[in-house]
Parts: structure tokens; sequence; C-alpha cells
């Protein structure tokens, strides 16, 4: 009973010695996996800023372009206006003139070429 009792014994601190050895190898996965994943993140989050940069890059030229559209537009329709302005002038101008054109010229027009 004493020599069963000893490779009780043994057999339980080979089993604590294996059982503190397996946990230092998952300990050691554990630590390379948390490595690999911290690496990920620090990737993850340069592309983020990179994205972020980009996103107030594009918003920054958005706004410009709105500006310049806007404007453009305004200049458009204050042209358009002033030339309707003076298109109604002409035609006000050229409502007092009376036209005469010569016989001459009216019968030479219906000639044949």
């Amino acid at each position: 009973m004493v020599a069963a009792s000893r490779w009780i014994k043994w057999l339980l601190a080979a089993a604590v010695v294996i059982a503190m050895a397996s946990m230092w190898l998952m300990l050691k996965a554990s630590k390379a996996e948390q490595a690999a994943l911290r690496a990920r993140l620090d990737a993850a989050k340069q592309a983020n800023q990179t994205s972020q940069a980009t996103i107030e890059t594009l918003k920054h030229d958005q706004q410009y372009l709105n500006r310049l559209l806007v404007s453009r537009a305004q200049k458009n329709q204050q042209d358009k206006r002033q030339l309707n302005e003076q298109i109604d002038q002409l035609e006000q101008q050229m409502a007092n003139v009376e036209c005469d054109i010569p016989a001459v010229v009216t019968e030479r027009l219906r000639e044949p070429y």
C-alpha cells in the first residue's frame, strides 16, 4: 500500500506538472494570438485614419464645388436676365423703326438664281 500511495503521489505530481505545462503553452499561444490581434487592430486603426482623411478631403472638395456651381448658376441667371432685358430694349427700339424695302430689291430677291 505504501508503494501504491507513492505511485499515486508521483502520478498526481506528474499530472500537476503536465497541467502546468499545458497551461503555460496555452498562455503562450494566447499571448501570440493577442499580439496578432493587436497588430490587426493597429492596421485597422491606420486604415480608418486614412479613410477619415480621405473623407474630409472629399467633403471639402464637395463644399468647394458646391459653392462654385451655385455661383456659376447665379451668374448664369444674372447674365440671362441682362440679355433678356437687352433683347426687350432692342425690340422696343425696333418697334418704332419703320423699314422701307425698295420694290427693286423685292423683285431681285424673287428672281431665280
